[in-house]
């Protein structure tokens, strides 16, 4: 399966808009070592967006890349598809290897961005995407995306 978010917005009649809050490089933490098979520690590049649909913020996404080599295009990101980004200037064609997805209640930074309440629900969304045709993880996600907006229908 393609990982296709903004896509499937626009195809719905929707208004999807992604903005970039940061980027850096940084060790790897537990979590993200263990999704990518690397030592905790080693480098990774993070990205932190926020994706609004008509306006109204959704959800917020650490994206996170062990290939250091992407660093320098994944900087100019500013705002729109990570994933356009990343098929038009790297010749990178992502499709979804896993998707974990788990429950648990917003905290304070996060419903600020959010613009939701304190302990509000969230969905907690990890997935793991691959280049198209290969086994080795390219990226790995974690979204808190608002309950109270979205709804995940997988058909198999």
């Amino acid at each position: 399966a393609q990982a296709r978010f903004s896509q499937n917005l626009l195809e719905q009649g929707s208004d999807p808009t992604s903005e970039k809050l940061l980027s850096v490089l940084r060790p790897a933490s537990a979590h993200v070592a263990e999704a990518f098979g690397i030592n905790e520690g080693e480098n990774v590049i993070h990205l932190r967006t926020l994706r609004r649909v008509n306006g109204v913020a959704l959800c917020l996404i650490d994206h996170y890349f062990a290939d250091l080599r992407f660093w320098p295009v994944l900087q100019t990101f500013s705002h729109g598809s990570l994933h356009d980004l990343l098929r038009d200037e790297l010749d990178v064609k992502l499709t979804r290897a896993r998707t974990k997805i788990s429950a648990r209640r917003a905290q304070a930074k996060e419903s600020k961005l959010l613009e939701i309440p304190n302990m509000a629900p969230l969905l907690c969304v990890r997935t793991l995407n691959s280049r198209q045709g290969e086994q080795t993880p390219i990226e790995y996600s974690v979204s808190l995306t608002r309950a109270d907006m979205i709804e995940f229908t997988m058909e198999h």
